[in-house]
């Protein structure tokens, strides 16, 4: 009796360390993963390399056509100006800065697409708004997830911007939203995040600032 006591032990025992042994890649398996960023300050590079440090997914950098802008100076003056030109015109391509060509520019074989953007006066940055124009329409059906980086602003604005311009994914759980406030937790929050994706079911595409 006691030797069955101690097998029935250990075999539970093996299936609990297992069942908490699932991570976040356990979710996303469905298909191959792609994760897209664009980055000015650099804040949006660490959390994309973060990401892929947790997941098996590709990894594409967005960059504008003109490195030489300051987005930044007078205010956020030229930030601001490329933000109301797409405003003021959304739907004509020529509202948008230009960017160059990307390394990916075919996304049939990708399933799951990830987008790291960071946050400009509570919009999406309009270098990732760009990519999104031209390569949104590519993303349809598949399933989309994203983390926004910002200061201290909500992001309902982004989560606006994407809904726009990827009108037909299939958004995954809450957009997670990474400001300046919990960034040095930034490993935990996605990791954590990750775990309550699941890209086998279509959920709603929500908000979730921590």
């Amino acid at each position: 009796m006691r030797q069955i006591l101690i097998i029935m032990t250990a075999m539970l025992m093996t299936c609990c360390s297992k069942e908490s042994e699932i991570t976040a890649q356990d979710n996303i398996e469905a298909g191959k993963t792609l994760v897209v960023y664009y980055s000015y300050t650099g804040d949006s590079k660490k959390i994309a390399e973060t990401l892929t440090s947790q997941i098996e997914a590709d990894l594409m950098r967005i960059q504008p056509k003109d490195k030489t802008q300051k987005y930044e100076a007078n205010n956020y003056a030229i930030g601001t100006q490329l933000l109301n030109a797409i405003k003021a015109a959304p739907a004509d391509a020529g509202s948008y800065p230009a960017i160059d060509d990307v390394s990916i520019t075919d996304l049939s074989t990708y399933k799951n697409i990830i987008i790291v953007t960071p946050l400009w006066w509570s919009q999406m940055a309009a270098i990732m708004q760009t990519y999104l124009l031209n390569y949104g329409p590519q993303m349809a059906g598949k399933h989309v997830a994203m983390i926004v980086s910002s200061a201290s602003s909500g992001i309902s604005g982004v989560v606006a911007d994407a809904k726009r311009l990827v009108p037909n994914a299939v958004w995954m759980g809450d957009v997670l939203s990474i400001k300046n406030s919990n960034r040095s937790n930034a490993t935990s929050l996605i990791q954590n995040w990750l775990k309550t994706l699941n890209f086998d079911k279509e959920q709603t595409m929500e908000i979730r600032c921590i």
